[in-house]
């Protein structure tokens, strides 16, 4: 087997390891399953672009894997605003190190994107933050021929959706019922 054919399907691989967490972990209630899976999903996509060559995506994610690892431990509080301060230096100082054109602006702006989401905590921002967020990253995916990452981020920005949709409704319309039975009571 010749080197770019193993490169492809190893890069692709990880790719799919990384959907099914992804994809997964949007579906999920509880923010502590969720950031467990995200953290594990970043690390087949380190490993994806990195076995790809895409140098910014491979280095910005794994900043956004340790961040996943550590905001995991603030369950049920924010993470100091130094600690996204923090982030947002290491991932300008990394997009700057390893710039490659106009391209590296795609996962970086992401990156941000995503990070103030994460580090803000709430579920229903995180959802929303995944899919503006990942908007960059399906151009960045295509134009580095990560192409199973491509879909994994589309399918992640559908995931964001649904369960925006699905698990922030449900809470909306459980707090209306909710109100409703007090005002029947009254």
């Amino acid at each position: 087997m010749d080197n770019e054919l193993l490169i492809f399907i190893l890069g692709q691989t990880f790719g799919i390891f990384a959907l099914i967490c992804t994809v997964v972990s949007m579906q999920l209630k509880k923010k502590r399953h969720l950031m467990i899976l995200q953290t594990a999903s970043e690390a087949f996509i380190v490993a994806q672009y990195f076995v790809k060559g895409a140098i910014t995506g491979s280095l910005l994610s794994i900043v956004s894997f340790v961040r996943d690892a550590i905001l995991t431990k603030y369950e049920k509080r924010r993470a100091p605003l130094w600690f996204l301060i923090v982030l947002y230096i290491i991932m300008t100082v990394l997009t700057i190190v390893s710039w490659a054109g106009p391209l590296s602006a795609l996962p970086y702006v992401g990156s941000l994107i995503y990070a103030w989401s994460l580090w803000y905590g709430k579920t229903k921002w995180i959802r929303l933050g995944n899919a503006v967020g990942n908007t960059p990253y399906l151009f960045y995916t295509i134009l580095t021929g990560n192409y199973a990452l491509f879909i994994m981020t589309l399918l992640e920005v559908i995931s964001s959706i649904v369960g925006f949709f699905r698990l922030e409704m449900a809470k909306k319309k459980k707090r209306s019922s909710t109100v409703t039975k007090e005002t029947r009571r009254r």
